[in-house]
């Protein structure tokens, strides 16, 4: 009997922190896993993405097999002062291009997953602006929004708010490939140091409502969770991965 081929996983952003973690996760399971960064890898699977260049995201695209099981976008930058416009790009536009592009390459009964953060927690609130944002290009999202005054974590925020409403969006209108995000809090990785920065200004610290940090390897183990076929009725869900402090502060909210 001819041995069955695995399973194939593609991770953007997957040659540090949660990418990384899930590369070693997804191939301890027995999948075949295709990293794909701006950083270099000594992986043989490896493909050079920038998702902020849109021939970057469709020269990679174009590499990628036609029986791809899982797709895993891990790849996004943090909040720094300045680059707003680039943290909407990477971020929103270039993870929801890649994956539209990708999606031919996807097996029915496929599963797209997608690393938001609890940053953008507050998306139902916003979701008549997220309606008008989600239809429109780079250029006229820029002429609807004054996105250089915006503060870091503004923009950040929006670009997970973005992407997990889109998430939703997707998964009640493929058919064949379910769609969710994971959302998590204050992870320790390189860019840590960013997101303090970004947003030390807010009156209540998630790092206050936690007991230790979460690690990389925690997010993957959720990630693996959604994305394998075991979890095949799980579609269309925002998982926030944040020690309780999604339950700390909706119910603070409910009893003020």
């Amino acid at each position: 009997m001819p041995k069955s081929k695995p399973m194939v996983a593609v991770v953007t952003g997957a040659t540090n922190g949660i990418g990384r973690a899930t590369q070693k996760i997804f191939e301890a399971n027995g999948i075949y896993t295709i990293v794909c960064d701006r950083e270099p890898s000594d992986e043989d699977s490896y493909r050079f993405l920038d998702l902020s260049e849109s021939k970057s995201v469709s020269e990679c695209v174009h590499s990628l097999p036609k029986n791809i099981d899982m797709l895993i976008n891990c790849a996004g930058i943090a909040p720094t002062p300045g680059n707003n416009s680039a943290v909407l790009q990477v971020n929103w536009f270039g993870t929801k291009s890649f994956t539209d592009a990708a999606l031919k390459k996807i097996k029915p009964g496929g599963s797209v997953t997608t690393v938001a953060s609890r940053a953008g927690a507050k998306w139902e609130q916003n979701i008549v602006e997220l309606r008008q944002l989600a239809e429109a290009s780079r250029y006229e999202l820029a002429n609807t929004l004054d996105i250089d005054s915006l503060t870091p974590a503004r923009a950040y925020e929006l670009s997970k708010e973005l992407l997990i409403y889109w998430s939703m969006r997707q998964a009640t209108t493929q058919e064949s490939i379910r769609f969710n995000t994971v959302s998590p809090s204050s992870v320790e990785t390189r860019l840590t140091p960013s997101f303090k920065e970004a947003f030390k200004s807010r009156r209540i610290q998630n790092s206050d409502l936690r007991r230790r940090t979460t690690t990389p390897e925690e997010i993957a183990d959720v990630i693996w969770f959604l994305a394998n076929p075991s979890s095949a009725s799980i579609n269309g869900i925002d998982l926030k991965v944040d020690q309780g402090i999604t339950a700390r502060r909706t119910l603070a909210e409910l009893t003020q």
